[in-house]
């Protein structure tokens, strides 16, 4: 009877963890090589969307890296959005398309992002593909070719391998913040494209048609929009997709900033969460398709560091319910593997990735832990619902 009751209440932790493992797994082996062939597009028909807040410090910069990666032809507009600095100046002077916002009350990346969709809606003829590009984020290689052509030829959004640069000279809760969202961003990423899930919309380096984006519901100040944006297009029949070729790299922020830049995703997080897994599941239900009731447990799935944690925490009461009798060996046993198996995971995806580096000064480990589960636990009770904008210093 006990041991009945221990699985009951246990099976949804089960499930997560399984889940984690699946993506976590099955995203271990880098992808190599090109890649197929890129479909053939029509440069001048897309356009990057760049959401800036008073950027002035770096943007001039990242502009430029970003025009020297962009196919000849692509726009480039960078939507100026409350800025009490140099930004929109600065912008123009590196040659891009420059559309300013003055609006107080209504703050936040959801609604310069449909300032911009109304000016591209305005501009004359509008684009095939809109792809958004953070203002502290410097697209990679061919990233934003491969996200145009794979946006246009399917229909659907294409979301990059947006990931977070550390090195030494970063604190180690920047370094271990970038690991965690390098397994988020590109391992279980990767790992759910290989078994046909759903990609989940990370913020920087997403790409939309212009009909998926014309579509999607902008305007919302939601503190997670990427995340959100990413379900909604799911829910509509326009699933994202995952492009492990297509890198976006941003720079380690403050251990300030970083706090509150989780403090905000993982608030988003969890609002999503509860307000789509259950459509999710019953769609998936009702038109048969799996592929989003996965969607819906990732969605269920604790980040990282609590999801070990809780892991780690069932296994030692399991472990002690088995040492006075009460439960057998299996379910104490089955805990144990499996949050073994999770921890394993982080360590090999991070080496086969070839992001080990960012574990470096291990002994910081524990600390980093307790301020992350800190950070989820302020997360889920006091709840981000108000845009904030991330440290940059």
């Amino acid at each position: 009877m006990v041991a009945l009751v221990c699985l009951l209440v246990l099976a949804p932790l089960i499930v997560t963890t399984g889940v984690f493992l699946v993506e976590a797994w099955g995203g271990v082996s880098p992808a190599r090589g090109p890649g197929p062939a890129l479909p053939s597009f029509a440069a001048e028909r897309a356009v990057v969307l760049v959401p800036a807040h008073d950027e002035a410090q770096g943007i001039g910069a990242v502009l430029a890296a970003m025009r020297a990666a962009m196919p000849p032809g692509m726009r480039l507009m960078v939507i100026a959005d409350n800025c009490s600095d140099d930004t929109a100046a600065i912008a123009r002077a590196a040659g891009a398309e420059v559309v300013e916002r003055f609006d107080k009350t209504r703050r936040g990346k959801g609604f310069a992002l449909d300032h911009g969709r109304q000016a591209l809606a305005t501009g004359g003829s509008v684009p095939d593909c809109v792809i958004v590009v953070d203002a502290d984020t410097v697209p990679q290689g061919d990233a934003l070719e491969r996200l145009a052509a794979r946006a246009i030829a399917s229909g659907r959004p294409v979301q990059s391998a947006y990931t977070i640069a550390a090195g030494p000279a970063d604190s180690s809760v920047a370094r271990f913040s970038a690991a965690a969202f390098y397994v988020k961003n590109a391992v279980r990423q990767l790992g759910a494209a290989r078994i046909g899930a759903p990609a989940v919309l990370t913020g920087s380096g997403m790409a939309f048609p212009w009909a998926v984006f014309m579509a999607l519901p902008l305007a919302t100040g939601h503190v997670a929009e990427d995340l959100m944006l990413g379900v909604e297009s799911a829910l509509g029949g326009a699933a994202p997709l995952f492009d492990p070729r297509a890198r976006v790299l941003g720079a380690a922020s403050s251990d300030k900033g970083t706090a509150v830049q989780r403090r905000r995703w993982e608030s988003g997080f969890f609002q999503v969460a509860g307000d789509h897994a259950g459509p999710l599941l019953a769609r998936a239900i009702r038109v048969g398709r799996p592929a989003l009731a996965w969607l819906a447990l990732h969605l269920m799935t604790p980040p990282l560091i609590p999801l070990i944690a809780l892991d780690v925490v069932a296994t030692m009461l399991l472990a002690l319910l088995w040492a006075v009798g009460a439960i057998g060996g299996a379910l104490p046993g089955t805990m144990a593997v499996l949050t073994l198996a999770a921890g394993i995971a982080v360590f090999v995806a991070l080496a086969a990735h070839r992001q080990l580096a960012l574990l470096g000064g291990w002994r910081d480990v524990p600390r980093y832990m307790i301020w992350k589960l800190g950070v989820s636990l302020a997360a889920l009770i006091r709840r981000e619902r108000t845009w904030i904008r991330t440290d940059r210093d």
